[in-house]
């Protein structure tokens, strides 16, 4: 459902995207690992048709649920009239909104103003606008950055509940127990080249690889 096939991207002469290439299929969570710059948001961001890539190609279903980095929004406009806006776009309807709201555990932020919400409030915003269609895949670049612990735990299980009930989804952290916790494999990415597609296997194995692969890389 999800395919990078041979991705690569330039930025004024530094290469952020070298030759990447993986697949992530219907039913299953794929982590996307890599230490900061390391080209996770990039290829992210050419899966999702927002960067066009300078060679290589992205596919993805029209139904994408897409989550960046830095959620952003309309600061002026309340979370409700926001998402109400959002699934308008996505041909959703009203009890799409209510639904997404309360799976990112944003119901009570309905009549907020974006503006006025913090990193994790937004961020579970972010989280409710990818879930509106629904999508037949997502692309959640570090969903679960200003949750707190309990937060987090309840979104790892939302993207496990997306992929059983059939859909693509990848995921970007630099928490190595969630992708654990959560991803059915794991690609590492270290200076805009894949070095590793795995399983993640158990906490402390899979950190020990990942700091063995980035280090190595780093080095070489």
């Amino acid at each position: 459902m999800l395919r990078a096939e041979g991705l690569s991207r330039a930025f004024g002469g530094r290469v952020a995207v070298a030759d990447v290439s993986f697949a992530v299929e219907a039913g299953e969570v794929v982590g996307f690992l890599g230490p900061n710059g390391a080209g996770k948001t990039t290829t992210m961001r050419m899966l999702a048709g927002l960067l066009t890539p300078d060679r290589g190609r992205a596919r993805a279903p029209e139904r994408l649920g897409f989550l960046p980095e830095v959620f952003a929004g309309y600061d002026a406009l309340a979370v409700g009239r926001y998402l109400g806006f959002m699934a308008t776009m996505k041909s959703a309807n009203r009890a799409e909104v209510d639904r997404c709201l309360s799976a990112a555990g944003a119901k009570d932020l309905a009549r907020r103003p974006l503006g006025r919400l913090s990193k994790g409030q937004r961020q579970r915003v972010g989280f409710a606008q990818a879930l509106l269609g629904p999508p037949e895949a997502y692309i959640l670049d570090e969903p679960t950055q200003g949750f707190d612990p309990a937060q987090a735990v309840e979104a790892r299980e939302l993207v496990r509940g997306l992929a059983a009930a059939g859909a693509a989804v990848l995921v970007s952290t630099h928490l190595l127990a969630e992708a654990a916790a959560m991803c059915d494999r794991v690609v590492v990415i270290v200076k805009g080249r894949v070095v590793a597609e795995e399983r993640p296997g158990e906490v402390a194995d899979l950190e020990a690889r990942f700091l063995r692969l980035v280090g190595r890389s780093e080095l070489g």
